[in-house]
C-alpha cells in the first residue's frame, strides 16, 4: 500500500474507534466532585485500545503511545506525541503523529501552540507523513474553531498536513474540520 492508502485506512479505523469510545472515558467521574472531569490521559488510554483492536495485527505499522523521543539520535529534545504510528527502527516509515487536547475551558492557547510545534517538528524531522490534532469533548466549545486558525496561521508545507479532528461526543463520529 501507499502512505495515502495506509493514512486513510488509518483514519476510517480512528472514526470507527471514536464511537466506541463511551462517557466514563471523555470525562472520568470523581468522588467528591460535583461533575466529572476530563482527564486526557484517561482518554487516550481507552483510545489506544480500540484502536489496538481495530487495526489488528496485519496493520503494517506499529501504534505507540507517549513515546520519549528525547535520547532519540536524530530527533533530539523533541517531545513525547500522544501517539505515534510507525515502524520502529526506520525514519522511512512514519505514518501519523497525532497529539490530544481536551476541549475544557482551562486548555490554552499557549499549550496549543506548543502541541502545533511538536506536530511541525515530526514533520519536519522525522518525515512523518501527516499529523493530527484531536480534540476531544464538549460540543459548545470554542476551542476546535481556534486550533483551526492557529493551523491555519502555520507554513502551507505544514498546515496542509495537520488535520483536525473533533471528537464531540462520547459513542459519536469524530469529524475532520476544515
Amino acid at each position: 500500500m501507499s502512505d495515502k492508502a495506509d493514512f486513510d485506512y488509518f483514519m476510517s479505523c480512528l472514526i470507527k474507534a471514536g464511537t466506541k469510545i463511551d462517557s466514563h472515558y471523555f470525562k472520568l467521574p470523581v468522588a467528591g466532585a460535583e461533575k466529572p472531569i476530563f482527564r486526557e490521559q484517561v482518554y487516550c488510554y481507552e483510545l489506544y485500545h480500540q484502536l489496538r483492536c481495530i487495526l489488528g495485527d496485519d496493520f503494517p505499522y506499529k501504534l505507540d503511545g507517549e513515546v520519549d523521543k528525547a535520547a532519540h539520535p536524530i530527533l533530539k529534545g523533541a517531545k513525547k506525541p500522544d501517539f505515534i504510528v510507525h515502524v520502529p527502527g526506520t525514519m522511512d516509515r512514519n505514518l501519523v503523529v497525532i497529539e490530544v487536547k481536551s476541549a475544557n475551558e482551562k486548555t490554552r492557547i499557549n499549550g496549543i501552540r506548543a502541541d502545533l510545534q511538536k506536530l511541525r517538528s515530526f514533520l519536519d524531522t522525522a518525515k512523518y507523513y501527516r499529523a493530527i490534532m484531536l480534540v476531544y469533548g464538549d460540543s459548545e466549545s470554542s476551542l476546535p474553531k481556534r486550533v483551526r486558525c492557529e493551523i491555519d496561521s502555520l507554513p502551507r508545507e505544514h498546515a496542509e498536513h495537520i488535520l483536525l479532528i473533533w471528537h464531540k461526543k462520547p459513542n459519536a463520529k469524530p469529524e475532520v474540520i476544515k
